[in-house]
């Protein structure tokens, strides 16, 4: 079943992704001290960076970005809504503030499988749909991400294939990178 289940995921998630859409390159680079967490990301000429902690069930993130010419302050709230081994989905409401663009809240749900596949490697599977409220409506887009995670001692690194889609799963994007975490 672990088989089928990785197979899916690879066929689902990776052979859209050499439909001719935009490419780009995203790094991810983490760090995580008890209960704090410290992000940087960059992405094309994007970057940001996020620091948090976990207040009760509830990981409090706050992220400045800039995201070539717009300001982004924003505020996040992620719970664990059910968890069952190698399952993990959460829920995560954020409030987006822009400098010069609609600012508004977005819901993400997502579900992250992460079964070990033999010795130091883990598939790496994230399905995350959003919904964003602005006034002109509600817009739904997703970032599904397929990967194999290396674990090594206090640390893992995680190259991926991200499909980004907006309506109706429609491909917007494909995005490759790296998540790269340490605990110290």
């Amino acid at each position: 079943m672990k088989s089928f289940l990785i197979g899916l995921c690879a066929i689902v998630l990776t052979i859209p992704a050499f439909a001719e859409t935009p490419s780009e390159q995203e790094y991810n680079y983490k760090i995580k001290q008890d209960d704090w967490e410290y992000t940087f990301r960059t992405r094309e000429d994007r970057w940001h960076v996020e620091v948090g902690n976990k207040v009760g069930p509830v990981e409090v993130m706050y992220r400045y970005a800039d995201q070539d010419g717009t300001i982004e302050n924003r505020i996040k709230f992620t719970t664990e809504l059910f968890s069952y081994k190698d399952l993990v989905t959460e829920g995560r409401m954020e409030y987006r503030h822009f400098d010069n663009r609609e600012s508004h809240w977005r819901y993400r749900f997502i579900v992250e499988y992460t079964p070990h596949i033999t010795g130091n490697l883990y598939l790496y599977a994230k399905w995350q749909p959003r919904w964003s409220f602005k006034d002109a409506g509600t817009k739904f887009d997703a970032r599904d991400q397929l990967g194999i995670t290396y674990k090594g001692d206090g640390w893992k690194i995680t190259p991926f294939i991200e499909r980004t889609s907006t309506e109706h799963y429609e491909r917007k994007m494909t995005v490759t990178g790296i998540h790269w975490e340490a605990k110290i």
